[in-house]
């Protein structure tokens, strides 16, 4: 069985700073103790330079994780001329591993769907999981 778990927004979510105080605690307490998490996915805006807090948490998942998967959102919203530019915006600002793996998405287009799907498909398998799981 494979579960898809979406965590709170870390800078975004119109809370107060206590409850994002609490999300944070459950955050990392899910994260460094569920031994059986496979990968986490970093969603981040491709139109922004990353922010502190994206900086922070994917520093925070590189410490648990030796790679980190970037989903870059909203591609839609740039020029396909810009796209180039936005990803090395975006692996410069977030000082990028070699070994990430950094997706330009769209959830109009479908654009960069079938990569993310291969990457899971072949995380799911480097843990033993059959793809069927999926």
């Amino acid at each position: 069985q494979v579960l898809f778990v979406d965590l709170p927004g870390y800078g975004y979510a119109k809370v107060s700073k206590s409850r994002r105080d609490q999300w944070g605690e459950l955050i990392e307490d899910y994260l460094e103790n569920r031994k059986q998490i496979i990968q986490v996915v970093l969603l981040v805006d491709i139109r922004h330079e990353p922010g502190e807090h994206d900086k922070m948490m994917y520093d925070w998942i590189h410490h648990y994780h030796e790679q980190v998967i970037v989903v870059a959102t909203k591609a839609d919203k740039i020029k396909r001329s810009q796209l180039q530019k936005h990803i090395s915006i975006m692996r410069k600002g977030l000082n990028m591993k070699e070994i990430d793996i950094l997706i330009p998405f769209s959830a109009k287009t479908k654009q960069g769907r079938e990569e993310i799907w291969d990457v899971f498909s072949s995380k799911l398998q480097q843990g033993g999981i059959s793809n069927d799981a999926l």
